[in-house]
């Protein structure tokens, strides 16, 4: 399930005149005057995947500011399943497995570069942690246009919860939601401008696969790795046994929707009434009868801001919890958020499988095995060149 991440490789391990032969691009600031100002910073190295021709990002930075600085991180931007098959339209397996291909792919990008094998041999999963992750559950429909249907379903009823989901220009529904520390993206995938696909015939089949998957993607940010325990990768070594795929899943993006409580879009019956107090029932009447919820009687009783906001919780919770009813909810708006089908529709799917007919070209727990033995054996073909030379 996991499509891009961002690892840095620790590379003081190696000797020092090793680290020195690793490829770095800097910069620094220059005034009208065309001299220099501030310190240095790393500029991006644009390199391709030995595997599938499509483009990776990598910056190198280094000890210090010093002439004589000395490379210690390489931090990158990789697209896993873009790297090793070329593609994200179908795809599976785990950040600890897309965490072990960007550290191969970028030690082989290392001994291209003229670093010694025995020395990147020194480098291994425990050196590399985590700047961001990006986790993306799937979501079979239908059909296209089920896929269509049900994103827009779920921004509506994001925005009856209280939501301001933002979009872009694209040739599909897409949507994103801002938290603290995480980014959530809901789409079904249209475009393909930054896939390489083997034939014409499998491209076609990919894609219109593809534009049948609901994607929901969860980037967490680096500071929202650290303060979980995440940021080590080998804290993902054995995350789908402890659940956390599915934990993560049911607080972020379920805990989005509000699910604990399935709110009804229904008007309650009269017998459901009669199990209210007095003033319960009062509230339930005026609420539905169209009354904002700050003006409810009630409500108002308070003599300050924080006190009614304080009643005003405290109704919310006790009518939530009998009726299935958020009376913070205009009930115009709760009638529309269908909030049943919110519910069957946002389920954790677990790992994606794709089936036999995409499935050798796909990056997934399946291919996984092969695909680190075609990585390795290029790094190791890599460093029998460098020795040979």
């Amino acid at each position: 399930m996991t499509d891009s991440i961002k690892p840095c490789v620790d590379l003081r391990p190696m000797p020092e005149d090793a680290r020195r032969e690793v490829e770095v691009h800097h910069a620094r600031t220059q005034d009208k005057r065309d001299s220099y100002v501030g310190e240095r910073y790393p500029k991006p190295i644009n390199v391709i995947s030995p595997l599938s021709g499509t483009g990776m990002e990598l910056k190198t930075y280094w000890d210090d500011a010093k002439p004589r600085f000395v490379q210690s991180h390489i931090v990158a931007a990789l697209n896993l399943p873009n790297a090793l098959t070329g593609h994200n339209c179908e795809h599976g397996t785990s950040i600890f497995a897309a965490g072990e291909a960007g550290l191969e792919l970028l030690k082989h990008r290392m001994v291209c570069d003229g670093v010694p094998g025995a020395a990147v041999d020194m480098l291994t999963t425990h050196h590399v942690s985590l700047h961001g992750a990006t986790i993306t559950y799937l979501l079979r429909c239908a059909d296209e246009e089920q896929a269509r249907a049900n994103v827009l379903k779920m921004k509506v009823a994001l925005r009856i919860l209280g939501y301001k989901p933002t979009g872009s220009d694209s040739t599909n529904e897409t949507f994103y939601v801002h938290r603290n520390g995480y980014v959530i993206a809901v789409y079904h995938k249209t475009d393909f401008s930054h896939c390489i696909f083997p034939n014409e015939e499998l491209a076609e089949t990919l894609k219109a696969r593809a534009r049948c998957i609901i994607r929901i993607e969860v980037y967490m940010q680096g500071h929202y790795l650290r303060e979980r325990g995440w940021d080590a990768l080998e804290s993902w070594r054995n995350a789908y046994a402890e659940g956390r795929y599915e934990a993560i899943f049911n607080e972020l993006v379920r805990g989005l929707f509000k699910l604990d409580v399935v709110l009804r879009h229904k008007a309650p019956r009269k017998e459901a009434l009669k199990n209210l107090t007095t003033t319960e029932r009062t509230i339930v009447q005026d609420y539905l009868a169209g009354t904002p919820v700050d003006a409810l009687p009630a409500i108002k009783v308070g003599a300050t801001a924080d006190a009614r906001s304080k009643i005003k919780s405290k109704w919310k919770k006790i009518i939530r919890d009998k009726l299935r009813i958020d009376i913070t909810i205009p009930w115009e708006q709760h009638q529309k958020l269908h909030h049943a089908d919110m519910e069957r529709l946002v389920r954790y799917p677990g790992d994606y499988h794709p089936d036999a007919a995409t499935v050798a070209n796909c990056f997934c727990e399946e291919t996984w095995p092969k695909l680190r033995a075609r990585i390795k054996k290029l790094y190791r073909e890599e460093v029998a060149r460098q020795s040979a030379a």
